[in-house]
């Protein structure tokens, strides 16, 4: 390998995953609970070299440039482990491999709703982020002259919790420590916490067309907005976020108001035509600050305009 170390996760009692980055004095082996489960992991050279240092504020994240070869991890862990339970492990665990956190957070003081959808999240049903629960770590190597980085996402659904761990390493992966893709599970969904009945936490309106710079709600060929009308149907006290999201094109500012006011179609289109009371359903934008695929080609650019249900009580 060429790089400096290699990072390791394991349960307390058995391997998990190896994933090996590069060079190092000393080998870092993230361990995480027992029954831990590996829900994703892949490398991601579409995703921008840029890692969070600082909290939102006056309209934006603080990040710094990393390394380019970039890898994410997604874990489940259910029973009783709870967010700073894990987090505080992680924090050791960093200190003894010679990391310094350069930024720690909990939801609110990070950001809140604007730092969870400033950052790269690996999609749902993998990776799921509660607003009001969440914490995330930026570490950096200091053993090396070309430093690693690393950064965690911690989340608590109603019974898991959830450990993104994004990985940029300055030298090329090994073809022996390449990850393949896991399969996610078909259908993941939890119960909520208020009635136990089963629903999930967030989704993402698939289907939903809109051209570039228009929030006019096309074709939903996929019947998106039918099942969240239904779920809503069954569960009174669910309320939904409706989060927007652009491509690249135009500039930060119109991409922010283009994807509220496609969140509000959204929303206007479940009153108008599924009788949703209005006071449970609220919009709102983040331009292209979220990607999920590469704003290169028209089919990722389709896939970028998009809006996201974010469900609460």
């Amino acid at each position: 390998m060429k790089a400096a170390f290699a990072l390791r996760a394991l349960t307390f009692c058995s391997l998990l995953t190896a994933l090996p980055l590069s060079a190092a004095a000393a080998e870092f082996v993230l361990q995480l609970p027992l029954g831990a489960k590996a829900t994703y992991s892949e490398m991601e050279p579409a995703l921008p070299a840029l890692v969070p240092v600082g909290p939102f504020k006056d309209g934006e994240i603080p990040k710094v440039a990393a390394p380019k070869n970039i890898q994410r991890t997604v874990w489940l862990m259910g029973g009783e482990s709870t967010v700073a339970q894990v987090q505080s492990g992680i924090l050791s665990q960093l200190e003894r491999a010679g990391y310094e956190t350069l930024l720690y957070c909990v939801a609110k003081e990070c950001g809140g709703f604007d730092f969870r959808f400033g950052i790269d999240v690996v999609d749902e049903p993998m990776m799921r982020v509660n607003l009001r629960n969440y914490r995330f770590i930026t570490a950096k190597q200091t053993v090396s002259e070309n430093p690693a980085y690393v950064t965690f996402l911690l989340s608590r659904s109603p019974v898991a919790v959830y450990v993104q761990m994004t990985e940029y390493s300055p030298g090329a992966w090994s073809d022996a420590s390449s990850v393949q893709a896991l399969k996610p599970p078909e259908k993941l969904v939890e119960p909520t916490a208020a009635t136990g009945q089963i629903g999930p936490v967030s989704l993402v309106l698939e289907g939903l067309e809109f051209q570039t710079g228009s929030a006019e709600l096309g074709n939903d060929p996929t019947g998106s907005l039918s099942k969240l009308a239904e779920l809503l149907k069954q569960d009174l006290e669910m309320k939904v976020l409706l989060v927007g999201h652009s491509d690249m094109s135009g500039s930060v500012e119109a991409n922010i108001a283009i994807s509220t006011k496609r969140a509000d179609s959204v929303r206007r289109a479940l009153i108008r035509d599924h009788g949703i009371d209005a006071g449970r359903l609220s919009a709102h934008g983040v331009g292209f600050l979220s990607p999920r695929a590469d704003n290169a080609t028209e089919a990722g650019r389709q896939k970028n305009r998009r809006v996201e249900a974010v469900f609460s009580r």
